[in-house]
């Protein structure tokens, strides 16, 4: 009997070992991702609301639908210079990103995507990441950044016209996460 009871240990320490072990899974599960859609169920904004369907939010829901009546696109209101914007909470490269237009609210054209640590004149000060000729309406394109990607936690798509909307229904960002810029920077929201 004694031989039993000296088997049945309560687990109540972890050895050096074991403890390491743990702290090393545990770490990496709670890693930040650096892969897949950077933008996805993140927070998103725009200069106005078009449509009480066109809230912001539906550009990164994760639907890529683009009928705007089924309630998965944002929409801006008629307006000189309109904008939509994410934030991605934290610092990235950004190297692509995939824009789905809605297929009732006409091209996106000329519009830039500008990317940085700013949200000052609706982040239109930021880094260029590329302009876009044109996205006819209800299609995808995958539009890739200039040089070697464009560092920063907010994205903003915008267009200098005097009366246009923009309707997104899905924008997808992909990149690396780049914290090198997170400890002690300042960020001018």
């Amino acid at each position: 009997k004694r031989d039993i009871q000296q088997r049945r240990r309560p687990c109540t320490r972890m050895s050096p070992h074991s403890l390491l072990v743990f702290a090393c899974l545990f770490g990496i599960a709670n890693a930040h991702h650096s892969t897949g859609n950077l933008a996805a169920t993140i927070r998103a904004t725009q200069s106005s609301t078009g449509h009480g369907l066109g809230d912001a939010s539906h550009a990164i829901d994760g639907n890529e639908n683009a009928d705007f009546n089924l309630g998965s696109c944002s929409r801006t209101a008629l307006e000189a210079n309109p904008w939509w914007r994410v934030d991605l909470f934290y610092h990235y490269r950004v190297y692509t990103l995939e824009i789905t237009t809605s297929k009732d609210g006409g091209a996106l054209t000329g519009a830039k995507i500008n990317i940085g640590d700013s949200t000052k004149n609706n982040g239109r000060d930021n880094e260029l990441c590329a302009t876009i000729e044109s996205i006819p309406a209800g299609v995808t394109r995958i539009v890739r950044c200039n040089g070697l990607g464009v560092h920063g936690r907010f994205i903003t798509i915008s267009v200098a016209s005097s009366n246009t909307s923009i309707s997104l229904c899905e924008v997808e960002a992909f990149g690396a996460h780049d914290p090198h810029h997170e400890e002690g920077h300042e960020h001018s929201i």
